[in-house]
C-alpha cells in the first residue's frame, strides 16, 4: 500500500493554515463532528469553535493512463455526503489543491445538489506542490503494477 501520510503530516496542515487566513479569527484542525445522523465524522478541518467544518482533497483528475481518477471522484462526493450530514448552522467547506480535480467535482456533483457547501481551491506552494505530486506518483504507480 502506497504510504500517503505525507498528504496527512505536510500537505493538510499547510491548508488548514491557508483556510485560517481565508476565516480569519479560526485556527482549524482535524477533529470528529457529530453528524445529524446520530454518527460522527472525523473532518479533515475544523474551526475550533466548530462553526466551520472543511474536506481536504489532495486528488488529480486523472490517473497517470490519462483517465478520470474515479476513486477520487467517489471520495470526494461521499465527502459531500458528510458536509451535508454536518449540523445546521455550520459552514461547509471543500478544499481542493488541484483546479482540475475541482472542475472535475463541480460537475460530477451538479446531481447530487452541493448547496450550502462551498468549494474553494488552495494552490499550494511549488515545494508542496513537488511533494504532494511525489506521493501521488508513487501511489499511482504501485496501484498500476497491483492491477
Amino acid at each position: 500500500m502506497a504510504d500517503t501520510t505525507k498528504i496527512k503530516t505536510v500537505i493538510e496542515p499547510n491548508v488548514r493554515n491557508w483556510l485560517s487566513k481565508q476565516f480569519p479569527g479560526h485556527v482549524f484542525k482535524e477533529k470528529p463532528i457529530r453528524l445529524t445522523t446520530g454518527e460522527s465524522y472525523t473532518f479533515d478541518a475544523v474551526a475550533e469553535d466548530a462553526s466551520i467544518v472543511a474536506a481536504i482533497l489532495s486528488n488529480r483528475a486523472k490517473t497517470r493512463t490519462g483517465r478520470e481518477n474515479t476513486g477520487g471522484v467517489r471520495k470526494a462526493l461521499s465527502e459531500i455526503g458528510y458536509l451535508k450530514a454536518a449540523p445546521e448552522g455550520v459552514k461547509k467547506v471543500m478544499v481542493f489543491t488541484d483546479d482540475d480535480f475541482y472542475q472535475l467535482i463541480q460537475r460530477r456533483a451538479t446531481r447530487l445538489g452541493t448547496w450550502p457547501i462551498q468549494m474553494i481551491v488552495c494552490k499550494l506552494p511549488p515545494h508542496l506542490e513537488a511533494v504532494l505530486r511525489e506521493v501521488l506518483d508513487k501511489a499511482s504507480h504501485e496501484q498500476r503494477a497491483a492491477e
